[in-house]
């Protein structure tokens, strides 16, 4: 295969640009559009391509530094040796220091107790006692879930003289609160015992309340008493958290030091104060029953929860 001239019945293909064509040496000559060559002319000499242009280099005038990034043999090597050199003394110190120090204390570990509150976990419905599954089978869902020790022979129907009061002091506070329905559920500290059930009368906490400072007018100690334990009720912290839990709470507000005592919550908790315990934040206020009695407490208490909630009740 060689290059040809094009003959002149290729002028239209020259007007388009074309000059020449890569043919077979033995392609018939009426169908070729080379030219032909004139008889007793010597043939046309081949065209050797030109040799590439050797890239131009400028050179450095004698005595000047080497361009940036290029370095020589003897400087590079020479530089690092001296790193090499550095690393090995600074080394060398840092032993001496570990040395003098003597063996390494391990650090206190102040995270067990939190990875062990992050170790709890609720336990199934199933596994609960037959009077709290009862329970949560009543109970609605909500965000914010209020207890108090009373509350769970008040939701029993186990009445005594206090129990249309404390009704009407929460009715009272949640519409002051003015959130949306659905916000607010209860969830008792304890649940009365199966004696108290058939007798169908608190009598142990009737005792208890007329006993309370609430009932006669005594300063409460810590200002948050109001309900006192009894023989009557029965408490199970498990079940209760795990109930928190399944009801999708976000927060809980416990009212009086017998539901944090029954709830297992730190025993130097105060009223209008905020902790966290078992995965949900808590917030503590006084007893309803000592409410009743204390009126001036109510604003501060009404401030603190309106700030306390925001938390877990915008969207």
């Amino acid at each position: 295969m060689a290059f040809a001239d094009l003959n002149p019945l290729g002028a239209l293909w020259q007007g388009r640009g074309l000059h020449c064509l890569l043919l077979p040496q033995d392609a018939p000559a009426s169908c070729s559009l080379c030219r032909e060559p004139t008889p007793g002319a010597p043939p046309a000499p081949k065209k050797k391509p030109a040799p590439a242009a050797a890239p131009h280099v400028r050179l450095a005038p004698a005595g000047a530094a080497p361009p940036r990034g290029m370095r020589t043999a003897p400087g590079y090597a020479a530089r690092a040796a001296e790193n090499e050199a550095r690393q090995r003394a600074r080394g060398e110190r840092t032993g001496q220091k570990e040395q003098a120090a003597g063996p390494v204390q391990p650090a206190l570990d102040r995270s067990a107790p939190a990875r062990n509150e992050d170790a709890w976990r609720p336990l199934p419905p199933h596994a609960w006692p037959a009077p709290w599954q009862q329970r949560l089978a009543a109970t609605r869902p909500g965000l914010v879930l209020w207890t108090y020790w009373k509350l769970g022979q008040d939701l029993e129907g186990l009445r005594d003289e206090g129990q249309a009061a404390r009704r009407a002091f929460l009715q009272r506070l949640l519409a002051d609160l003015g959130h949306p329905g659905g916000t607010h559920t209860f969830w008792p500290a304890c649940l009365p015992t199966a004696s108290a059930l058939r007798s169908g009368s608190p009598t142990a906490a009737g005792d208890a309340l007329a006993a309370s400072p609430a009932s006669s007018g005594a300063a409460a100690p810590h200002g948050m008493e109001g309900s006192a334990p009894c023989a009557d009720a029965a408490a199970n912290p498990d079940a209760f958290w795990s109930g928190v839990s399944r009801l999708g709470a976000r927060g809980v507000v416990v009212m009086g030091s017998a539901a944090v005592k029954a709830l297992a919550l730190p025993g130097t908790l105060r009223p209008l104060q905020q902790t966290r315990h078992r995965g949900h934040l808590v917030w503590v206020l006084w007893d309803v029953d000592y409410l009743l009695h204390e009126e001036q407490r109510y604003a501060a208490m009404l401030a603190f929860l309106r700030r306390a909630l925001r938390q877990v009740t915008r969207a």
